[in-house]
């Protein structure tokens, strides 16, 4: 798994890019960095788009990330496949963190419903 972070030129949003496979180890990679966000950040944002698996890992991660930082800090996990976003769903983490599913899987959710729409439209 590779991790890239950045900050914004205000200080305010702090982004990690995730990409390949995310385990254990990559969980304490990312607790290490999340220690290190300057407190001026207000926004961390997480980018699940290249990400090819997951483990169990992540939540406790993010469980972590939200207890450990200031209430007023938000937190998006975006760009998750269909799979994560209702793990992190059922899991009740859409509760404390923004959960956003990348636009191909949310358009993938959506033709199921769009298919359903057509038959009824013929009838």
């Amino acid at each position: 798994m590779t991790i890239t972070t950045s900050l914004s030129s205000d200080g305010r949003v702090y982004n990690f890019t995730l990409s390949g496979e995310f385990e254990i180890n990559q969980s304490l990679q990312i607790q290490d960095l999340i220690n290190s966000v300057p407190d001026s950040v207000r926004y961390i944002r997480l980018d699940m788009k290249d990400v090819t698996r997951i483990d169990t890992s992540i939540f406790s991660t993010l469980l972590l990330l939200y207890h450990d930082k200031d209430s007023s800090l938000n937190i998006e996990v975006f760009n998750c496949d269909k799979v994560l976003a209702q793990r992190l769903t059922l899991a009740g983490l859409n509760r404390l963190i923004t959960i956003r599913m990348s636009e191909d899987a949310a358009l993938k959710v959506a033709k199921p419903v769009e298919a359903e729409s057509d038959k009824l439209d013929k009838k």
